[in-house]
């Protein structure tokens, strides 16, 4: 399940979904935060993503291998 609650507005925080599915995906806005980038200190653009993941159908080790990879692939704009 995929909801996405920044497209009303400019949500600053996390969201917490609800779902009876296994995996969920709650996108909130992009923010401007300062980060590291190139060993200097920027102002960058974050997606606030908060992911649901029930422990009982999917195991801790590869569900953190996932979102490891689902940040690998948004971070590099792959695709685009």
């Amino acid at each position: 399940m995929v909801t996405s609650v920044g497209m009303i507005g400019n949500v600053k925080g996390w969201v917490i979904p609800v779902s009876f599915f296994p995996i969920c995906f709650a996108l909130g806005s992009i923010v401007k935060k300062p980060g590291v980038f190139e060993e200097r200190i920027e102002v960058r653009e974050y997606l606030q993503m908060t992911i649901l993941i029930d422990h009982d159908v999917i195991d801790g080790a590869p569900a953190a291998r996932f979102v490891s990879r689902l940040i690998d692939l948004i971070e590099s704009g792959h695709g685009l």
